[in-house]
């Protein structure tokens, strides 16, 4: 467990994409658990941190890919924790909508996540609580949100870090190459001090 900033820690043994947690006192929350390969794994390192996994209250999923819910709906059953994920990408996983392309719809037909109970529904920028505010950043996929808390973005996969800087994501992961670019400046506009992607470790902002 690596502090990053007095609220915001990075899990370094999920499985998948990276696995972050923010404490707000009365509010904990995990964001993006990753796969369900890695869930005892993640406990293990929180209690080896003197944290507890039943302190979560909150799951906050960037988007539906299975590399980073997987593990949620398990998360979800053992904590009674509230989940959030964006409307748009809750329809996909109950298959209410298909998924946009056809690289899309080949990787659900590999692997589907389970919707965690409890879910909250996400539909464009929200705040969640004092100081946490959800972001729609619809790119990568159509649900997708950020996350900002206390100076930090945690991105998802709307965006890559890079020596400081944002970077985008390769053209074939996004539902949507020209929204992901509005996404990436927008994101980029923000005043925050660190950068927690998904898929890059985090970085404090240059």
């Amino acid at each position: 467990m690596q502090q990053l900033t007095q609220h915001a820690f990075w899990l370094t043994s999920a499985v998948g994409a990276h696995c972050y947690w923010l404490d707000a006192g009365d509010r904990v929350a995990i964001i993006d658990p990753g796969m369900k390969a890695g869930l005892n794994r993640v406990a293990r390192e929180l209690r080896q941190a003197g944290r507890s996994p039943y302190e979560v209250t909150d799951i906050l999923l960037t988007h539906y890919d299975i590399d980073h819910t997987g593990a949620a709906a398990e998360w979800q059953r053992r904590t009674g924790a509230r989940a959030w994920l964006g409307a748009a990408d809750a329809a996909i996983l109950t298959g209410a909508v298909p998924a946009a392309t056809s690289f899309r719809r080949f990787t659900s037909r590999i692997g589907r996540p389970e919707l965690p109970g409890n879910l909250r529904l996400l539909d464009g920028d929200e705040e969640l609580w004092p100081g946490l505010v959800a972001l729609h950043t619809p790119g990568h996929t159509p649900g997708h949100h950020a996350f900002r808390a206390d100076g930090v973005l945690f991105a998802g996969d709307a965006a890559r870090s890079s020596h400081g800087r944002l970077a985008p994501m390769a053209d074939v992961l996004m539902t949507s190459v020209r929204q992901g670019r509005a996404d990436l400046a927008r994101l980029r506009a923000l005043g925050v001090d660190w950068y927690c992607c998904g898929h890059s470790d985090p970085e404090r902002r240059r």
